[in-house]
């Protein structure tokens, strides 16, 4: 491995390196920051008892999950994430990794209370079989927080682990959460007209110039809140994703005394 891929690698794994980074480069998470994350944070809550993240990635809410819960267990089909994620957490004891994919959880039956599972829908083939799982895992009257994109968006089919379908208009998802053991309490929908342009103009000038992009670029999300409250509420001005609070019917406790991780 040459000098600058070791030193590539070994930022890469530090946490204030990739915080520092998304504070100064245009990517996919920065875009996201003006309007989506703070929804995010504010469905989660601050008591989160046995939480998870299904389809981590980075590990944007890595932190914050292990600050206001007892246990967090990071989990996405990319080992190599999951192991840059758990070194930049390597402080956190209470965080645990596990390679899977998120229709075949390795998780005991109704051992987890919360479950954050962002952008991670479109990409399974039977989306109905993931929500099930995720239902199954979680406890009764336990809570998950999903985004899934709104079309138009992008389709690859090709790829393995790409997006399976454009996305999702909010009663098809109501439908399939309710059919699949969810009650849905809430939704906001995110990153309106405005963090399309900025997408668009990151896009643009990472294919011209072939540089990262500058950070200035996606605070053009910072308009989208001069729609209005209930235009936002509506999901008008072409948002580009839906953030949805739901939980899992009531029904009988399970037996919750087996370990919650169960690594095939």
């Amino acid at each position: 491995m040459s000098f600058t891929a070791r030193w590539r690698q070994r930022l890469g794994r530090s946490l204030w390196a990739w915080k520092f980074y998304h504070w100064v480069v245009a990517d996919a998470v920065s875009i996201q920051r003006p309007t989506k994350f703070r929804i995010i944070r504010e469905f989660l809550g601050a008591d989160l008892g046995r939480a998870a993240d299904i389809g981590c990635g980075p590990g944007v809410f890595t932190q914050y999950l292990s600050e206001h819960a007892a246990k967090v267990y990071a989990a996405d089909v990319d080992e190599q994430a999951l192991q840059r994620v758990k070194a930049r957490h390597r402080d956190n004891k209470n965080l645990a990794c596990a390679v899977t994919r998120a229709d075949r959880l390795p998780f005991a039956d109704g051992c987890l209370d919360t479950i954050l599972f962002l952008e991670v829908l479109e990409h399974l083939t039977d989306d109905a079989a993931g929500i099930a799982e995720v239902c199954r895992v979680l406890a009764p009257g336990g809570r998950l927080v999903l985004s899934v994109p709104v079309p138009p968006g992008e389709v690859n089919k090709d790829d393995p682990w790409g997006h399976k379908r454009e996305g999702y208009q909010l009663d098809e998802l109501k439908k399939l959460m309710e059919a699949n053991g969810f009650q849905v309490q809430d939704h906001r929908f995110a990153q309106f007209r405005f963090s399309r342009m900025g997408e668009r103009l990151v896009q643009c000038w990472r294919r011209w110039l072939r540089l990262s992009a500058p950070i200035c670029l996606t605070w053009l999300g910072y308009f989208d809140y001069l729609i209005g409250p209930e235009a936002r509420r509506r999901g008008d001005w072409l948002p580009s994703c839906v953030v949805l609070q739901a939980r899992k019917k009531l029904e009988c406790e399970p037996d919750r005394a087996s370990s919650p991780l169960q690594l095939h």
